[in-house]
């Protein structure tokens, strides 16, 4: 019955990070389109830009709703995140960069490229940065 529990907690844990990526994604999606849209900004600039933002606001939601470990340690954990973040940044502009060179447009290629690296995400920031008794 242990493992049902361990799973049970794994599943909640992912779908209470989905929320979290939804808010990161959302603001990912709206700053990339509007930078984009507004500015003129390249595609992939503006995407690295709006995730300096939207990382440290799922840093927030993540540290204190997903995982419930805000408190002690907070400065490592939000270090680690950054630097996982740059990682999921650097796979996201390849995708964007890949889909917009296949003519897919920027709004469909934005959109493509913040969700398709999520999951991957979730088991690294659940494994490197927020596990329990690792500070």
């Amino acid at each position: 019955m242990p493992d049902f529990q361990k799973t049970l907690s794994t599943v909640r844990n992912f779908l209470v990070f989905s929320g979290g990526s939804v808010v990161g994604a959302i603001i990912d999606y709206v700053v990339t389109l509007g930078a984009h849209g507004l500015l003129d900004t390249p595609p992939s600039l503006a995407l690295s830009l709006s995730m300096v933002i939207s990382a440290s606001v799922v840093f927030l939601y993540h540290d204190r709703i997903t995982f419930r470990t805000s408190g002690a340690g907070w400065l490592k954990r939000y270090v680690k995140f950054m630097m996982l973040a740059a990682i999921v940044l650097a796979l996201r502009v390849v995708i964007l960069e890949l889909l917009i060179a296949a003519a897919l447009p920027v709004f469909i290629a934005v959109a493509v490229a913040i969700v398709v690296v999520s999951v991957a995400n979730f088991a690294a920031s659940s494994m490197l940065v927020f596990m329990k008794g690792r500070q």
